[in-house]
């Protein structure tokens, strides 16, 4: 309940710039809500494999087999996680008009020239 109003608190600040309509803002609150469904399995499997990680460098012995099979399924697990989000960039890239993605696109760009990394 606390994620969903989050979500579309934000949806409802980030799309209010490009005029998207109450029905754009709800079907991308959808979107947004069901990618962070999807997605926390994979937050809860990736903070075990970060202590599992701590685990195996604090062993007497070091498992290389351990933590290269460790590796190997954090890399899966984080292909999945970008082929979910990829798949809710698409789909709200289809809620949006193209004008509204381009004025969108101006939005995230103005955002992160003010990041020093960016």
């Amino acid at each position: 309940e606390t994620v969903a109003r989050r979500v579309d608190k934000a949806v409802d600040w980030v799309l209010s710039d490009v005029q998207a309509s109450a029905e754009q803002k709800q079907k991308v609150s959808a979107i947004a809500r069901q990618t962070i469904t999807d997605l926390a399995p994979l937050r809860d499997k990736h903070r075990a494999a970060r202590q599992s990680a701590v685990n195996l460098m604090a062993a007497p012995t070091i498992d290389r087999a351990a933590i290269e099979s460790l590796r190997a399924e954090q890399m899966q697990m984080a292909d999945q996680a970008s082929r979910r989000v990829s798949q809710a960039l698409a789909d709200v890239a289809d809620v949006l008009t193209p004008e509204q993605r381009v004025k969108l696109k101006e939005r995230l760009d103005k955002r992160m020239a003010g990041r020093r990394w960016s």
